[in-house]
């Protein structure tokens, strides 16, 4: 059963399901709810809808970070699997990994997180014009490594239309780790012998120093643990982007080309070797270990109106990554990871708004991939292979709708001097959403989705030095198949003079077959690493998402909300490296010169950690931002200042296989200025 703190349960009015979100700061101005379209039906920017959470303007800007999932821990639903401060993949209701795909405005992102934990994602928060946190029948439009939930990091990199110059610039600093970064952006179009051209131009910067903490970095083992610094946790990153695209009157097609280098540690004692036949353990591996990036990636984008036929509009999206990263450790290269990935997806959509609208694709996966050097933990190269084919629909009548999505996957994976492994994956989902005077919105989804096993939980053998593992694979591992029940309920009242609104989200998810790491507690006897292996067992998930907006005055706002999930093994045990339960509150507010927010979240210890997995203590988190707007010669200026973990506490996140030896920052402060133009 789930287990509520008092607080929890008061909190229990509201769901994660979407975030609203207003075209102005201003807390008294009524908020209205960002619709964003999972399926490409309606035509919107992102092409997505049904979020949990969507995060833009100047919400976006406030909490943007260094990494994806540091951005969203505000979110309901949504977690930290941080592998240090170089490193932060989002977990969505418990799940991450291979099932929550992250998409760069929305294909994949074609990069290695999913293959490790300390594998960062490339995308840039920083540069985002929308991120959006989405569940439900249309994922499937993007794959099998949906079954978790989407990520999508929305862009301006490929112009969908005519657009006059602008540009943003920004400079931050932050305190904890001395740490820089700044960005620019340049947008603009004309006309070019006769067409319309839209162009798009960004670039980032970012050094930091080794993340301050509060105390020591590995309690249970001070004598070789730094305190007050975590060592090796600094970094540096650069990346820009040049796109454009012909826009006419039926559509467009454009290009862009992305360039991305990133250098971050990670955390010493994530990566010690043990000599068993001492008497007392040694450090083998002085040097620190390293990640070092390198990436290029080519995008094309493209789509074209046929109003008077049956399929009336159609869309190409076609990406290729050229990815590679070392892990060193000292000046030497330990393994050097590779991966030449391309995703395409064409689709068309029929129908209108009076009858059923849809939309039927394919959509194709291809990528070398593989690990060289003498602790490469996979194959020395893989050719994977998947193609897939959707039909995603939906039917409105007045106070009601209904959304459906079904697909069929295959993929093939074929490494160097081993079998190939094929699977095949079929999914099918559904939702009913209903309306009762516009006041009281009711919706329950149905889906049972298909996910096929990937490389390293197939072939994976070998020490992994950044997560200081053995990972062994498992070629017997089949299909996972997950049914998943989500039910949920929002009260909008008409006079919304205190309570805007109030949610409330319940969900279940049997996964037969679940694959997961499991600590086996067995010592690898050459690197004497512990041995994580990949099993395969049934699974339960339950779990909820509360949220309550409060209109306190024309100018406070009060937002309550909280999360839990709970996950169990067939034979009894707990699923490891879970997100405890969380309560939190978040005060906006805004004066005449300035705005911002005051924001507490409580998060429970975590007793439930898995087999041979440690608890996490919980702790409390107070964040606050505060923003000024100036006139600055005609131009928009915006003077920022966030607080971060206020209170100093020693954050460790459950979800994260380094929590034993690396916390949070401490107390932090980012000061910065961003023009618009």
């Amino acid at each position: 059963m789930l287990r509520l703190t008092p607080l929890a349960a008061a909190l229990c009015l509201g769901s994660g399901l979407s975030v609203a979100a207003s075209d102005s700061h201003n807390p008294g101005h009524k908020l209205e709810e960002v619709i964003v379209s999972a399926s490409p039906i309606h035509g919107s920017h992102s092409d997505n809808a049904r979020p949990i959470a969507v995060l833009s303007g100047d919400e976006l800007r406030n909490q943007a970070s260094a990494t994806l999932a540091d951005t969203l821990q505000g979110q309901t639903g949504v977690s930290n699997a941080s592998f240090g401060p170089g490193v932060g993949n989002p977990v969505i209701r418990g799940q991450s990994g291979n099932r929550v795909k992250l998409m760069q405005d929305n294909l994949d992102t074609l990069d290695a997180s999913g293959t490790s934990a300390d594998h960062a994602n490339t995308t840039e928060p920083l540069l985002a014009d929308q991120i959006e946190i989405l569940r439900g029948p249309a994922t499937l439009r993007f794959g099998s490594g949906a079954i978790g939930g989407v990520v999508n990091v929305i862009d301006n990199r490929i112009p969908q239309q005519a657009q006059t110059f602008s540009g943003a610039v920004e400079s931050r600093y932050s305190s904890h780790n001395d740490g820089t970064a700044s960005v620019l952006r340049l947008d603009g179009g004309g006309d070019v012998g006769g067409q319309t051209l839209a162009w798009h131009a960004d670039g980032l910067l970012r050094d930091s120093n080794n993340s301050e903490i509060p105390g020591y970095a590995n309690p249970h083992d001070k004598e070789h643990s730094s305190y007050g610094v975590l060592e090796n946790s600094n970094s540096e990153a650069s990346a820009y982007t040049l796109g454009g695209s012909w826009v006419g009157e039926r559509g467009f097609i454009g290009l862009a080309v992305n360039r991305l280098d990133n250098d971050y540690g990670i955390p010493a004692g994530a990566h010690e070797h043990h000599d068993p036949n001492a008497v007392m353990p040694v450090d083998d591996h002085e040097d620190p270990v390293r990640i070092v990036v390198d990436q290029t990636r080519y995008d094309l984008k493209g789509e074209y109106a046929t109003p008077d036929r049956l399929l009336n509009l159609w869309r190409l999206r076609v990406g290729h990554n050229r990815y590679e990263h070392r892990e060193m450790e000292g000046a030497e290269v330990g393994t050097l990871f590779s991966n030449d990935a391309w995703e395409g997806r064409l689709e068309a959509l029929h129908g209108s708004e009076e009858q059923w609208q849809g939309a039927i694709g394919l959509q194709f996966n291809e990528r070398e991939y593989g690990a060289r050097g003498e602790e490469a933990f996979i194959p020395g190269n893989s050719r994977i292979r998947s193609q897939g084919l959707f039909w995603i629909g939906e039917r409105h009548w007045q106070h009601q709708w209904i959304e459906l999505g079904v697909r069929h996957e295959q993929q093939s994976i074929d490494p160097d001097d081993q079998r190939a492994e094929h699977h095949s994956a079929n999914s099918l989902s559904g939702g009913y959403h209903f309306s009762l005077s516009d006041v009281h919105n009711f919706s329950l989804q149905l889906s049972r989705a298909q996910r096929a096993p990937g490389l390293e939980e197939l072939f994976a053998d070998g020490a992994h030095v950044a997560s200081q593992t053995y990972d062994l694979g498992n070629r017997q591992l089949q299909v996972e198949t997950s049914h998943n029940i989500d039910a949920g309920y929002e009260w909008q009242p008409i006079d919304t003079s205190l309570l805007q609104h109030i949610k409330l989200n319940l969900f279940y998810n049997r996964i037969n077959d679940f694959i997961y790491q499991a600590n086996t507690g067995v010592t690898d006897i050459d690197s004497d690493f512990t041995i994580y292996e990949y099993r395969q067992e049934d699974a339960h998930f339950r779990g909820l998402e509360t949220e309550a907006l409060l209109q306190l005055s024309d100018r406070w706002q009060l937002r309550l909300f909280g999360d839990a999930v709970r996950a169990r093994l067939q034979d009894g045990g707990d699923v490891p490296r879970l997100p405890p339960y969380r309560v939190g509150a978040q005060l906006r507010f805004e004066t005449a010169l300035f705005f911002g927010d005051l924001q507490f979240i409580h998060a429970d210890d975590q007793d439930h950690p898995g087999v041979d997995e440690e608890a996490t203590d919980g702790y409390q988190r107070l964040d606050a931002s505060l923003n000024w707007p100036l006139p600055l010669g005609g131009q928009e200026a915006l003077l920022f200042v966030r607080g971060s973990n206020l209170l100093d506490e020693d954050i460790r996140h459950s979800t994260s296989q380094l929590r034993e030896v690396a916390p949070e920052p401490g107390r932090s402060f980012t000061a910065g200025v961003r023009v618009s133009f």
